[in-house]
């Protein structure tokens, strides 16, 4: 939960200062609106037991509406899989920042919380057609385990980013960001709290992936623990120095994003890749990131967060990852799954993959077209050139029109 405060002060200092009210209030939201429909909905959508023993059920969960039938001892588990689940959706709103309705950015929460994600983790997470936690000899490939995505490298952040990238392609760029063809620099207003974001970040991901073991000791969190230090911090360096080698200059922005790149790409194989190669995971994750998010521009792509490479694109490379680099003995000890074949391994988490790109685009082309239809998508220029925060929320961040008379005649160091 304590992610979302990194996700704010992220996507807050990314952005241009004019439109960071904006930003804020579509995070708070977002866990808000995430709650509320996880609540009534995605949960039972991605763990009810309605259709147990149903030939649904390899596709979605039914019954425990609204929770109900879940026992108070059980109920931790809803809270940890709505976190989860919320920031999903919260991906999406940093690629979308400075030009799309509140209104809308609601309605794309909504669906994502309610239907989109839900979906997919019952695939993988729960009993599923892709989940590594049914009989052996009912998984997609008996020779494998079923997709091993540990704690949601497909299964979140590939769902977020997919998402993002469908909906910042249809929304449109931001006013400026493409002239004549020409990528034009729309720079972080602040970034002190984008790096106070990606260390708050990269603190939580501790309870995203040690976690994940569903206990806070043992064997596994343990290795998790240091799969997910060393990826980030191999992918950080290697991004320093490409970026060194790129632009000239020390990048703080593309070294805090490969940052992120290295949790992303360890997500999935963080219990199941051994520790010398999570450095290996996370190098490879930053140039993966690097080369996306060249990759966007060239497709004219305008995401201010660069979530889309971020998560989507990264996001792949830490399910495909698995299947190159984890250990057999590892994917034992973590989910009971032994001598498992790995070339099949890498065709079920490339089935895995495609399977989640294909639903993540359908329903974000779908909602996005439709709102965009609607005219409830983007906000007018007129408005985009004010600034969402004065525009709709009748606010600003930060003030800095002092007078001196406001001062009390202090003179402005």
């Amino acid at each position: 939960f304590f992610m979302h405060a990194g996700f704010s002060m992220l996507e807050a200092g990314s952005i241009r200062m004019k439109n960071t009210v904006n930003i804020m209030f579509k995070n708070v939201m977002t866990i808000c609106i995430g709650a509320i429909s996880y609540f009534l909905f995605g949960y039972a959508f991605a763990y009810g037991a309605g259709n147990e023993g149903k030939a649904s059920e390899a596709f979605i969960g039914t019954g425990n509406y609204a929770m109900a039938g879940i026992g108070n001892d059980a109920k931790d588990f809803w809270f940890f899989q709505f976190a989860f689940c919320a920031t999903a959706a919260t991906i999406v709103s940093g690629a979308l920042a400075g030009r799309v309705q509140l209104g809308g950015y609601f309605i794309i929460a909504t669906v994502m919380t309610v239907w989109v994600y839900p979906v997919i983790s019952h695939w993988v997470w729960a009993t599923g057609w892709l989940s590594a936690f049914i009989d052996r000899d009912a998984v997609l490939f008996p020779e494998a385990c079923g997709m091993l995505d540990y704690a949601g490298s497909g299964v979140v952040h590939m769902t977020g980013g997919i998402a993002a990238i469908f909906g910042a392609k249809i929304l449109g760029p931001r006013t400026g960001r493409f002239v004549n063809g020409e990528v034009q620099p729309l720079p972080p207003h602040n970034v002190s709290l984008t790096t106070l974001g990606t260390l708050i970040l990269w603190f939580g991901w501790y309870g995203f992936n040690c976690g994940s073991t569903l206990a806070w000791d043992g064997i596994n969190a343990s290795k998790v623990a240091v799969t997910t230090t060393l990826s980030p911090a191999a992918a950080a360096l290697t991004g320093m120095v490409l970026g060194r080698l790129v632009s000239g200059s020390w990048d703080l922005s593309n070294t805090l994003n490969c940052v992120l790149a290295g949790l992303v790409s360890i997500t999935a194989g963080c219990s199941t890749i051994p520790d010398g190669l999570a450095l290996v995971v996370g190098a490879i994750g930053a140039v993966v990131y690097m080369l996306s998010s060249k990759l966007m521009l060239l497709l004219k792509i305008d995401d201010p967060l660069d979530a889309g490479s971020v998560h989507g694109t990264v996001g792949i490379w830490g399910c495909l990852a698995v299947g190159i680099f984890a250990s057999p003995a590892e994917i034992d000890t973590a989910y009971g799954c032994a001598d498992a074949d790995m070339g099949a391994q890498f065709v079920t988490q490339l089935v895995g993959v495609i399977a989640i790109i294909a639903w993540v685009g359908f329903w974000s082309i779908i909602t996005f077209v439709i709102l965009s239809k609607a005219g409830w998508l983007r906000v007018p220029a007129e408005v985009e050139e004010a600034g969402l925060d004065i525009s709709e929320h009748g606010a600003k961040a930060f003030d800095l029109d002092f007078t001196d008379k406001e001062k009390g005649g202090a003179v402005a160091a």
